[in-house]
């Protein structure tokens, strides 16, 4: 979808689990994989646009002012900022790089094929493209704007923040903090590599953040990835932040001794996706410019097919995990377009390995396309004729279980589970599960050999099913002969009501009823279902907005209440003494409100609540933006909308996905 909305804080909850759950499944609808715009500001000749994509959880930002613009840590495909600067009367002369990145290949080189743009990136990143060494402090001026650059350490060696000012004689308005500062974290330092240790780059991270402090609280924080990312940990699903609140609400920013600092920052670090180190590698060299016309393999017939997986080659099925699991080549690992497909199979897949696809030519060419922004520049080809070929030409296929919820609920009261393996995170699997099961994630499917028996019947569980469908084809080229995936993941063991596990406080159970422990989820409401209620009952739904004030005065659905999270409790209290009106939590985009829903249901599991899906984002687009509400009453003021001169922007020159024009998103159950 397209966001042309100024972008909203929501307020934090102390005590809730990661967002990376929620993170992943956010990463499951089509608009994920094609650049939204997510924040804007204008001012004068000025505009700030910031894009977000979800599939890699990355945000860049094109920066312009009297008609001369600069972008931010592009991604590789650069197309949608040169529709939009064109649009908006900027040429691109500046390509800005905060810091040797790992989790994507930029697209610096591009930029600077494309318009001649110059690159500026730290003296100290050691790169090999022509490009200018910046030093800390040194001033670039943009039209009438002023670029400042920071060298902020920590996450890398040549890690540096932008201060930006509209105004060359204006105050500092904006940093962008790169993988210095995220909204709710810090980037983690142990993506470098070589001779300098996590421990000395934490070091450097805590001189970094405190001079990042010393900036005036209402400056603006403009990080370079969100929630899901593996650059850093606890990182908020919200885009932007401010100093000033990031002050308050992000730990790594408390009052901390160096030593607690550091220890913080170098505990607990998930493992790094093997790709990280190429993308450093291939982001230092300068990457090769694309030719991103090319937009399918070479077709392959199954004998070579054949060849290429004996000599090493993967072959990766995009296709959706249903059809994968009823009929796929056996050992072919399942990674769906549908999801974070680069992230995964940049993850799994040795970065070097040949790589065959299989599915429609739709899929294949949007992954083929999505790989080259991790850098999988070289697919060998694709199936040609998909599983049906390979079939009729009497090649064996291979089909795997899909156990559904009640039917393994069943097997575990008796007594007669097969091996359970939950292959999401370990801190996942901490906040909740099916069971005291084993462990054993995604990325280190090689301990699926050394840990489990490959004769004996393995079933793999995860949210949605999508890491568990990877997994079967992981097993299978592993030798396991019996293995299966929980249908639907936890979503919908979640949704059948059985019981779980863990200390997820928004997943917390209430008191046994005699029937069994159950998590109860609120009700969910779409945005037009809400605003027909809301024409029709007025008098019978509360609407509670809990996103902070600003937010709620720029744009609020009508008739909602502004209710503070601090203050939620005593005004549900007051409503369920009152006139007992049904009771809609509304935030930004449904992360955190179905979060507190969770966490109220756990309290008591009678409340009657609902939460809007999407929050207030989807209710402007699907509502107010498409004229679909002119019968509500109290109608807030205007939330910024496009004006009739205003580029929208544009998308990447990527295929688009199926659907793209209707993002599916399905209900995240209570935010676990």
């Amino acid at each position: 979808m397209k966001h042309h909305a100024l972008a909203v804080i929501a307020a934090a909850f102390v005590g809730l689990p990661s967002f990376g759950q929620d993170a992943e499944r956010a990463a499951h609808v089509d608009s994920a994989a094609v650049p939204q715009l997510s924040y804007e500001v204008r001012d004068g000749d000025f505009v700030l646009r910031q894009y977000q994509l979800g599939c890699l959880s990355q945000l860049t930002y094109l920066v312009g002012s009297a008609g001369r613009a600069a972008v931010i840590d592009p991604q590789r495909d650069v197309e949608h900022y040169l529709v939009d600067a064109r649009a908006l009367g900027l040429t691109i002369e500046k390509v800005v790089l905060t810091h040797t990145n790992a989790d994507f290949v930029a697209g610096h080189t591009e930029l600077a094929r494309r318009v001649g743009a110059e690159i500026l990136i730290s003296e100290r990143s050691g790169s090999s493209f022509p490009h200018h060494g910046l030093v800390d402090g040194e001033r670039v001026s943009l039209g009438n704007a002023d670029l400042e650059f920071w060298a902020t350490p920590g996450h890398t060696l040549d890690s540096m923040s932008v201060l930006i000012r509209p105004r060359a004689d204006g105050p500092t308005r904006f940093v962008a903090t790169g993988d210095t500062l995220f909204v709710g974290g810090i980037g983690r330092p142990d993506l470098v590599g070589g001779e300098t240790t996590p421990v000395v780059l934490a070091g450097l991270a805590y001189d970094s953040i405190a001079r990042l402090k010393t900036l005036a609280d209402d400056v603006v924080v403009l990080p370079a990835h969100g929630a899901g990312s593996l650059c850093g940990a606890h990182l908020s699903p919200e885009t932007t932040s401010t100093i000033g609140r990031e002050r308050t609400e992000n730990p790594y920013l408390a009052e901390l001794s160096r030593s607690r600092f550091v220890a913080r920052v170098v505990t607990g670090l998930p493992l790094a996706p093997r790709y990280f180190a190429h993308n450093v590698a291939i982001n230092r060299r300068g990457p090769p410019v694309v030719d991103w016309s090319a937009e399918l393999p070479a077709p392959l017939a199954p004998d070579a097919v054949e060849r290429e997986l004996a000599n090493g080659g993967w072959l990766v099925d995009v296709r959706e995990a249903p059809a994968y699991m009823a009929e796929h080549v056996r050992g072919a690992v399942n990674v769906s377009v549908r999801g974070r497909l680069d992230t995964w199979t940049g993850s799994i897949v040795p970065f070097d390995a040949p790589i065959v696809l299989c599915g429609t030519d739709d899929e294949v060419r949007e992954a083929t396309f999505r790989f080259r922004r991790i850098g999988l520049d070289v697919v060998k080809g694709y199936l040609a004729g998909g599983i049906e070929a390979w079939r009729t030409g009497g090649r064996p296929t291979a089909h795997a279980k899909r156990t559904s919820p009640r039917e393994l609920a069943k097997a575990i009261e008796l007594g007669r589970e097969p091996m359970i393996v939950d292959v999401r995170t370990p801190a996942e699997y901490g906040e909740l599960r099916v069971g005291d099961f084993a462990n054993v994630p995604l990325h280190e499917y090689e301990h699926f050999a050394t840990l489990l028996d490959r004769h004996a019947p393995v079933v793999f569980v995860c949210n949605s099913a999508y890491r568990s469908s990877m997994a079967i084809g992981l097993a299978e080229r592993l030798g396991f002969e019996d293995v299966a995936s929980l249908d639907g993941g936890l979503d919908a063991w979640l949704a059948e009501g059985l019981a779980t596990v863990g200390d997820a406080p928004v997943c917390a159970k209430p008191a046994a009823t005699g029937t069994g422990d159950r998590v109860l989820l609120p009700e969910p409401l779409e945005p037009k279902a809400l605003a027909a209620l809301l024409a029709d009952q007025p008098q019978s739904y509360a609407v509670l907005d809990v996103r902070p004030r600003a937010a709620f005065d720029e744009y609020h659905v009508p008739g909602a209440l502004h209710t503070p999270i601090d203050e939620l409790d005593v005004r549900i209290a007051e409503l369920e003494r009152g006139d007992a009106r049904r009771i809609v939590l509304v935030d930004r985009d449904g992360t955190l409100a179905w979060a507190l829903a969770g966490r109220l249901l756990a309290a008591d599991g009678t409340r009657d609540l609902r939460v809007l899906t999407g929050g207030t984002a989807r209710f402007w687009l699907e509502v107010e933006a498409k004229g679909g509400a002119p019968q509500l009453a109290d109608r807030a003021p205007t939330l910024h909308a496009p004006r009739a001169d205003e580029a929208p922007a544009a998308e990447a020159s990527a295929p688009k996905p199926r659907d793209a024009q209707k993002p599916k998103s399905k209900p995240r159950p209570a935010g676990c």
